[in-house]
């Protein structure tokens, strides 16, 4: 065995050494060891550098594969990730002499840990109120009963997923609108919606090109104690197909099917926070129900333009849903295309996007769209310019502007709004 193979063999059992006293500048002490050793003549620089990278990427893969002895293994399989977001919102409705100027943040940190080789917990925390279950922002100075006040911290997600077999997964808890519903925007579900219930993922693959997949679960919206429950149950079965080496497409469909909800008042009966827009009937109460089908659909295309090699991915999608219960203004549909990075990570990466939506008043119930288009109400029209840029790693700024307006009920003064959000986020 080389010198610097028994070196790096050596610090790697101090490392670990130190990992297991849970000392938390263990970095810094192998680089105060290597330096003393480079000061001594031990050791060139460059074998210095070559010591210390396989040192630490060694370690990494134990860790990563559970494999340290010294170190517990709940403390390998778990990892922490989060994620802040300081924001500035400026919006102005047409009609209105007044602008409103928000700063605002957004704090959200989570826990995965592998509990075994099938199964695996979540957690996340994250500021935000119990009266609007689609915004996890903090305004600055938005304690009325003090200034400076403490921000709240809410149970964001808490679930489970167990892989019963390479095609079947199943999960239950509160849990992420992303890991329940596939949906290629925000226009059925605001992206920080996390239902509570049961579901099951099944994916199967028929060729190398070709899979079929299915997302079914029940998610309660109100435990009705003596009254019948709220809750919505839905299927989503779709295919995603490789087309040739640069272009893949996802075609889904669906239905939601909702229970014990028409007549229901959501602003008293359901703790959520309801825009008042769907229709009603004489006691206040919902006059519909809101079962729907569904259809959601994405092309990705990487390398798209061969005479513009700065765009690697190049996107168009769409969802649209239709309420079977009321006759009229019950449709709804986003559609739209992003291009850059399909992800922006790195400095200098970024991402352009742009989506149009219109959600009929009796569309979708109005608790779900994204807050961000006029409120969160339906009976909208909606234009959404969206610019990601990278700061560096895991360092991004982004722009969102969004011109959304009332289709046809413009009494309110919701005729027309102008909204820009500049947004700052660092993930760890």
């Amino acid at each position: 065995m080389s010198t610097i193979k028994k070196l790096c063999s050596a610090l790697s059992l101090l490392l670990a050494a130190i990992l297991a006293s849970g000392s938390l500048s263990f970095a810094g002490e192998i680089d105060i060891l290597v330096d003393k050793l480079v000061e001594k003549g031990v050791l060139t620089k460059s074998e210095a550098q070559e010591i210390l990278t396989e040192t630490k990427e060694e370690i990494k893969a134990q860790m990563a594969k559970g494999e340290l002895d010294t170190v517990p293994s709940w403390v390998q399989n778990t990892k922490i990730k989060g994620d802040i977001r300081t924001r500035y919102q400026w919006d102005k409705r047409k009609g209105s002499g007044n602008q409103n100027e928000r700063a605002r943040t957004r704090f959200r940190i989570g826990v995965d840990s592998k509990v075994n080789e099938k199964a695996n917990a979540h957690l996340q925390l994250a500021t935000g109120s119990r009266s609007d279950l689609r915004s996890t922002n903090q305004t600055w100075g938005g304690n009325s009963n003090e200034a400076f006040g403490h921000w709240d911290i809410w149970i964001d997600q808490a679930y489970m997923d167990y892989t019963a077999f390479p095609w079947l997964t199943l999960i239950a808890g509160k849990m992420p609108i992303k890991s329940a519903i596939w949906q290629t925007g925000d226009m059925l579900f605001d992206t920080d919606i996390n239902p509570e219930g049961g579901m099951a993922a099944v994916e199967t693959a028929l060729s190398d090109n070709v899979s079929l997949f299915a997302n079914t679960g029940w998610m309660v919206m109100q435990d009705g104690s003596q009254n019948a429950d709220v809750t919505m149950a839905y299927i989503q079965p779709g295919v995603a197909a490789k087309l040739g080496e640069n272009a893949k497409l996802k075609l889904v469909a669906g239905y939601l099917q909702y229970n014990s909800l028409k007549g229901k008042d959501l602003d008293t009966s359901v703790s959520t926070k309801s825009s008042d827009t769907n229709s009603t009937d004489a006691a206040g109460g919902l006059k519909y129900d809101f079962n729907s089908w569904i259809a959601n659909a994405e092309l990705g295309i990487s390398n798209p333009f061969v005479f513009l090699p700065s765009i690697p991915y190049f996107a168009v999608f769409g969802d649209y849903v239709n309420n079977t219960d009321p006759s009229s203004e019950n449709d709804g549909f986003l559609a739209g295309f992003k291009f850059g990075e399909k992800k922006v990570k790195e400095f200098g990466q970024w991402e352009g996007k742009y989506m149009y939506r219109e959600i009929g008043k009796d569309a979708v119930l109005d608790i779900f769209p994204d807050s961000d288009a006029l409120s969160g109400k339906t009976d909208i029209k909606s234009h959404e310019l969206a610019f990601t840029y990278g700061l560096g790693k895991n360092m991004t700024f982004g722009l969102d502007y969004y011109i959304s307006q009332r289709l046809k009920d413009i009494s309110s003064g919701d005729s027309k709004e102008h909204l820009v959000q500049a947004d700052v986020v660092y993930k760890f």
